[in-house]
């Protein structure tokens, strides 16, 4: 849901900017039903097996909590943003896993912006994605290039 006024553009995109979006808490429900249609692995879907695992019990698909973040970026910033498309993410890192009940924060750092070579419609954004538990202990890292709109 995109919020009132005019979409931020490609120029009100500053770097340095931290921006904190939201968190959600991740349910064992969700991380059996993500992982069973997505990542069946039995540490994701099997509570009895995932218990003998090195993690000592369920724990959510790296690609859940990628999404999750996702998603709490869509609601904290890029509703906000005249986003064009993605351009793609590098260096994904699951530091810790994500266990039933943990609460997920997401915050972004805009690291640089560049105008786009090939459309000078457009403009690109790259920052730094950083999804911490309720410990403040970092369990996933990403950065993220995304391609904005320009002024007119």
């Amino acid at each position: 849901m995109r919020r009132s006024g005019d979409p931020v553009r490609f120029e009100g995109i500053e770097p340095g900017t931290t921006t904190h979006c939201g968190s959600t808490t991740v349910t064992e429900n969700e991380i059996v039903e993500f992982a069973e249609r997505y990542d069946p692995l039995a540490i994701h879907t099997d509570p009895a097996a995932a218990a003998e695992s090195r993690f000592g019990g369920l724990i959510a698909s790296g690609y859940h909590t990628l999404c999750l973040s996702v998603r709490l970026l869509v609601e904290g910033v890029r509703n906000e943003r005249a986003v064009v498309g993605g351009l793609g993410i590098d260096d994904v890192r699951w530091h810790r896993p994500v266990e039933p009940g943990d609460a997920i924060t997401v915050r972004t750092e805009i690291l640089d912006t560049r105008p786009s070579e090939s459309d000078p419609n457009t403009g690109i954004v790259h920052e730094a994605i950083t999804v911490t538990n309720q410990r403040e202990e970092t369990v996933l890292s990403y950065e993220n290039y995304e391609l904005l709109a320009r002024r007119e």
